[in-house]
């Protein structure tokens, strides 16, 4: 097999010029998200702790913590902005990979963009050449990773960050295969840790990986060339369930970023089927939470294991709790960002609607499904059942819905005038000549 060869030959190689409207647009899209999460995560205290650790050690200007207005090193800044743009689990996801691949490419394109002066073509090129690979080898492993306790964000997020790396600093095909093993030996992260700050942190630490590994491949860093496909290498060390045809077949003709899903609600997308039926039941039955006296939902598998806390004691936690999520739901009308605080998870109406909820698993259900019934205290019985959630790529988010996403969270720090701008950049970032344009405006 060549598997290494040919996905490293996609990577360095992807142009704008061949790349199809859609693509773009959709490229364009994350841009927008991502920016949008990591401004609107840069007042919790992960954002403090590693802005204070970068203070500290210190490092070349070379690019920007973005909202903070300090400059580090190109690693530096990749690590903290990664970190930051996680930390509300507000971000994008490729369902069928199960990662988030937008938060550790983003940080990438960011700091090597900043640091080297590309123009937005550029950087639309690295973002679909890193997303492309990252959500290949993501399929090719199948749902055997993830179930057994890494998580992909991590571990396929180097990959799709050195692909962005390499493309920015225009390795060599040979470079590309070491630099890929550079990543991947780095690669590691574990779902045990959801809910703290440990999670954040792993994309943080890919976009960190992935410069790094690009950088040294650069400079003739030694690696093995064949670190996909090898006996022992990243895909069957990381998965008993390795389809290798999915990493290479249709590579440059199919994109695997149009089925890229933007989320609505603020927490983990597992939730977000069961908080459809939620908010659709509530406004088309204009149920009051007090009225209600039980609550059932049944789920895909994944939901209990990943989002299934009973008792989420913080904000974080919250965002893994299908129970609260629910329960906000139902009570206050919303699932925004503003929805999840500490106090929040003390709310006696909230912990009291939290105990009346009960989930079940099916087997059967994917993991877009979720049926959820409400019984209420004068007899009456509703059921909603969601297949498809709002922000899948089958029920997706326009431009402007995501637009409207990002004023949100842009105006917990700036001002309309500076949202306006950066909207207007975001919606035209092939024509900047230099992405440090649209990063001067954030910080």
């Amino acid at each position: 097999m060549d598997i290494t060869d040919r996905l490293a030959g996609f990577a360095i190689n992807t142009s704008f010029d061949l790349l199809p409207a859609d693509v773009i647009e959709q490229a364009k899209k994350c841009f927008l998200d991502w920016l949008g999460v990591t401004i609107g995560g840069a007042t919790y205290p992960i954002a403090n702790i590693l802005t204070g650790f970068v203070e500290e050690i210190g490092g070349e200007e070379q690019a920007t913590i973005l909202t903070k207005g300090i400059k580090t090193n190109v690693l530096n800044a990749a690590l903290t902005n990664g970190a930051i743009s996680h930390v509300l689990d507000f971000d994008d996801t490729h369902t069928a990979s199960l990662c988030h691949i937008s938060s550790p490419i983003m940080p990438v394109i960011f700091a090597l963009g900043e640091y080297r002066h590309l123009s937005g073509k550029d950087c639309i090129a690295a973002f679909v050449s890193g997303f492309e690979t990252s959500a290949r080898v993501g399929l090719a492993m199948g749902p055997d990773h993830y179930h057994a306790g890494w998580h992909a964000t991590s571990t396929m997020g180097r990959l799709g960050a050195v692909a962005a790396a390499g493309r920015l600093l225009g390795l060599s095909q040979k470079q590309m295969r070491r630099a890929f093993a550079i990543a991947a030996t780095q690669s590691g992260g574990f779902t045990v840790v959801f809910g703290t700050m440990c999670k954040p942190f792993h994309p943080g630490k890919a976009a960190m990986d992935g410069i790094l590994a690009a950088m040294l491949a650069a400079r003739g860093f030694d690696a093995p060339e064949n670190i996909l496909e090898t006996e022992k290498g990243f895909c069957r060390i990381f998965s008993k369930q390795v389809d290798f045809e999915k990493i290479t077949d249709g590579l440059g003709k199919h994109y695997e970023l149009l089925k890229n899903t933007f989320k609505p609600y603020a927490s983990c997308l597992l939730t977000h089927p069961s908080i459809d039926a939620a908010l659709d039941l509530r406004s088309a039955h204009n149920i009051s939470a007090d009225e209600i006296q039980k609550i059932e939902v049944t789920v895909a598998p994944l939901v209990r294991e990943v989002a299934g806390k009973q008792r989420p004691r913080t904000a974080l936690e919250g965002k893994f709790s299908v129970y609260y999520c629910i329960a906000v739901a139902l009570l206050e009308g919303g699932v925004g960002e503003d929805k999840f605080t500490d106090e929040k998870m003390i709310d006696k109406r909230l912990s009291d609607l939290q105990q009346l909820i009960s989930v079940k698993v099916n087997p059967e259900f994917n993991n877009t499904t979720a049926e959820l019934s409400i019984k209420t205290a004068k007899g009456y019985s509703y059921t909603k059942k969601i297949l498809v959630p709002r922000g899948d790529p089958r029920n997706p988010l326009s431009f402007s819905q995501i637009e409207d996403k990002f004023k949100i969270l842009a105006r917990k720090i700036f001002q309309e005038d500076k949202i306006s701008k950066l909207i207007y950049y975001l919606r035209r970032l092939e024509d900047l000549d230099e992405i440090n344009q649209l990063v001067e405006l954030c910080s």
